[in-house]
């Protein structure tokens, strides 16, 4: 019976970084899977990635595979049991687990599949600035979660850990769990093969909770802009900065994609608590834009004018 190993997580928590790891743990123990993964705007950002590292990564863009998307989630899950040992499944970082579970053990799956390993990737820098309707989502992802994964910890500043198993504790009040989720011990960028092993016996823990019956989509927005401009590093992050600080932008959540760059592209990693850019050669020229209010025109004005004032130097 093929194993579904859930990777949950809010936006930019570091899913896609744990994968990469977790996958070479699979490979170097000859095991076979596949990776599912879901974007909830454009496609190519986060799949490209791994791509770039696994052969049999399957995309579903352009909606959640807990509301929007669950009829195409169904068939591809029914199509890759029996193919491979596990399945590694990341949702959208905008996702309700309990649909996750009503899907896996539909009649048509639930004698071809079981859930495997199941943990929410929690980046602790970021659990006290999440909006209501972050946390929220990040509630719903850890109601049935077996661990929380800390991620990021190797970035600065430090955090205070405890004051963060605190925040999640408010968080998953918000759902009517009033219990404490437990903390992997060794965070995710320490993790060996002996961590890997312990974290592929980790199960769902079923909690009582209030569920929540959400369309993602009529609360967070996404929107996909192709920059024209060239960009040197300091141009946008500049531009990252003001727009992710201004309401007039909207309440950005995510920025992911590429801009071009007099040498090739800068990619954007942008989360609600971290600005990361790195230079690479290439890259597809496009930002994908997450979260809600979002007003499109002011936010492509804001990045041709970042463009335009680089130009002229």
């Amino acid at each position: 019976m093929t194993e579904i190993d859930l990777i949950t997580g809010f936006l930019g928590a570091g899913k896609t970084t744990f994968i990469k790891k977790y996958g070479d743990f699979l490979k170097r123990k000859n095991i076979r899977f596949a990776v599912v993964e879901n974007e909830f705007g454009a496609p190519g950002v986060d799949s490209a990635i791994l791509k770039s590292k696994f052969w049999n990564v399957t995309e579903i863009a352009g909606g959640c595979i807990c509301c929007t998307m669950k009829t195409g989630f169904h068939d591809i899950i029914k199509g890759l049991c029996g193919t491979c040992d596990r399945i590694i499944v990341e949702p959208s970082g905008i996702f309700n687990g309990d649909d996750f579970f009503e899907i896996i053990k539909s009649p048509e799956l639930k004698d071809k599949c079981r859930v495997g390993m199941c943990i929410t990737a929690v980046d602790p820098h970021s659990v006290d600035r999440l909006n209501e309707s972050e946390r929220s989502v990040l509630a719903s992802e850890l109601a049935d979660t077996g661990c929380i994964l800390w991620t990021k910890m190797d970035m600065p500043p430090k955090v205070d850990i405890n004051k963060a198993q605190i925040n999640i504790r408010d968080v998953v009040k918000s759902i009517g769990i009033d219990e404490d989720i437990p903390c992997f011990p060794t965070p995710s960028h320490m993790l060996k093969d002996e961590d890997f092993e312990k974290l592929m016996e980790i199960r769902p823990v079923s909690r009582v909770h209030t569920r929540t019956y959400t369309d993602h989509t009529m609360i967070f927005q996404s929107t996909r802009i192709y920059p024209e401009g060239i960009y040197t590093l300091g141009s946008i992050k500049r531009c990252i900065e003001h727009m992710t600080s201004c309401e007039e932008y909207g309440e950005i959540s995510r920025i992911k994609g590429f801009v071009k760059s007099r040498n090739g592209v800068i990619a954007v990693n942008c989360t609600v608590n971290d600005r990361l850019f790195d230079s690479l050669d290439d890259g597809c020229v496009m930002l994908n834009i997450i979260g809600r209010k979002l007003n499109r025109k002011k936010i492509a004005e804001c990045l041709k004018s970042y463009a335009k004032a680089d130009l002229l130097h």
